[in-house]
């Protein structure tokens, strides 16, 4: 039976071969995915990708809040957020090509 690898998967693996330039084959072994799974994802990733924003937890009192954390950049989001903005910040965030 094959392994299904999920959404989290193709991205780290994605994202660590864009950041470290390391080889594909290194990358997919140290992750435990089939190289050629890796190259495929590799292929079908475009380009200009956005990376994949992730949520991180707050050291605050505040439980109606979160933060959304893309590259470099947190975003603190409370009770009340526009979703649709927050789309469009995290899609601007994840296509700048630093």
């Amino acid at each position: 039976m094959r392994k299904q690898y999920t959404v989290e998967d193709r991205g780290r693996l994605i994202a660590e071969v864009r950041a470290t330039g390391e080889p594909v084959k290194k990358v997919a072994d140290r992750l435990g995915v089939s190289v050629s799974s890796a190259y495929l994802w590799l292929k079908d990733a475009p380009a200009n990708a956005p990376k994949f924003a992730e949520l991180v937890r707050l050291p605050s009192t505040a439980a109606a809040e979160l933060a959304v954390q893309v590259g470099p950049a947190t975003i603190r989001v409370g009770a009340g957020f526009d979703a649709e903005l927050l789309r469009s910040v995290v899609a601007a965030l994840g296509s700048d090509s630093r």
